[in-house]
């Protein structure tokens, strides 16, 4: 389902200037803006750490909530204000696999609080992705897909900073691993 439909976002040029003047325009004036990130999770450490140095060149006023991942997890369902240990923004990654397609893609509904956290609500997006379960073909399927990517950077239910690719080494004596999108520990072996 992959597309370039709307992601000169997140490829075009990048003009702080411009941003920075929308942001005001949006009516930021200064309030706090917390990122969560995991120090034992070596994503959620990066994550964190790259959106808090983005956010202040926009010049926002960043708090970076430092924790382990199991606070992170419990802190990420508060939907209270920042006053009361609410949060803005946290980063985390997903499989492949799990990104596939629009109905299997974990942050993308937008149905309000059944959502991702944020709980994102766009009642297009979630029409566009009913649209898509019930295509008949994958053409039709594919068209659809690129209508809720296009409307995806519009309502930004989230922000896709990235892919990687980790490399992982066995020792001679460990036969059996299966090469797969997340370790499996079955028929693993010591020889």
């Amino acid at each position: 389902m992959a597309s370039d439909a709307g992601a000169t976002a997140l490829t075009g040029k990048r003009n702080f200037d411009k941003a920075k003047k929308l942001i005001a325009e949006a009516g930021y004036k200064g309030e706090k803006v917390v990122v969560l990130e995991a120090v034992d999770l070596i994503t959620s450490h990066v994550h964190g750490l790259v959106v808090a140095d983005l956010l202040r060149k926009l010049d926002l006023n960043v708090e970076v909530a430092t924790s382990d991942w199991g606070t992170l997890v419990t802190r990420r369902a508060s939907k209270k204000p920042i006053t009361e240990g609410g949060w803005n923004v946290f980063g985390t990654d997903f499989l492949g696999a799990e990104m596939l397609n629009p109905w299997l893609n974990p942050p993308l509904p937008s149905n309000g609080d059944k959502a991702w956290f944020g709980w994102s609500k766009d009642d297009t997006l979630e029409a566009l992705r009913r649209e898509w379960l019930k295509a008949n073909d994958s053409e039709e399927r594919q068209e659809i897909a690129t209508k809720i990517q296009e409307r995806a950077f519009d309502t930004v239910p989230y922000i896709p900073t990235g892919q990687y690719l980790p490399k992982t080494a066995y020792s001679k004596n460990v036969k059996g691993v299966i090469d797969a999108p997340a370790l499996l520990m079955w028929n693993v072996e010591k020889v």
